[in-house]
């Protein structure tokens, strides 16, 4: 089985579904896809053709690895096989989040709050995240 290359750093920012989603299927692919089926409980059936807007390849990946967090409740015939996928803005949030973090030696606070679309405040406030929530005051 062949998947898709996903920067293992981008991975490392996200919570375990959404990772496994996107080791799936790709970020582009699993953003597509999480705007429609992220945020509510989702049945993966066994085979499918183009089953929740994916082609055969894609659902058998995201099956693989989604296999251990799939409910399989016998006694509950409709909770076999569901998951409860993601919303797409939290993920698109973390990446956005994990992006300014990586970059803030390279580009001003300005320059992200305008890339970003967000306050120079809010540039502040998540750059001061990857310090522990604690700014040096001292730049030391």
């Amino acid at each position: 089985m062949e998947f898709p290359d996903v920067d293992p750093a981008l991975l490392k920012t996200l919570p375990p579904i959404a990772r496994l989603v996107i080791k799936a299927l790709g970020f582009t692919r699993a953003q597509e896809w999480l705007r429609d089926y992220g945020g509510v409980n989702v049945h993966i059936p066994l085979k499918k053709s183009r089953a929740l807007g994916l082609q055969e390849d894609e659902l058998e990946r995201l099956r693989y690895v989604l296999r251990p967090h799939l409910s399989t409740n016998k006694k509950i015939a409709s909770s076999n096989n569901r998951i409860t996928l993601p919303k797409v803005d939290k993920m698109l949030i973390i990446h956005r989040n994990a992006a300014i973090i990586s970059n803030a030696s390279k580009e001003s606070i300005a320059l992200q709050a305008r890339i970003y679309n967000l306050s120079s405040r809010q540039i502040t406030n998540i750059r001061g995240k990857d310090n522990g929530g604690q700014l040096d005051l001292f730049g030391e």
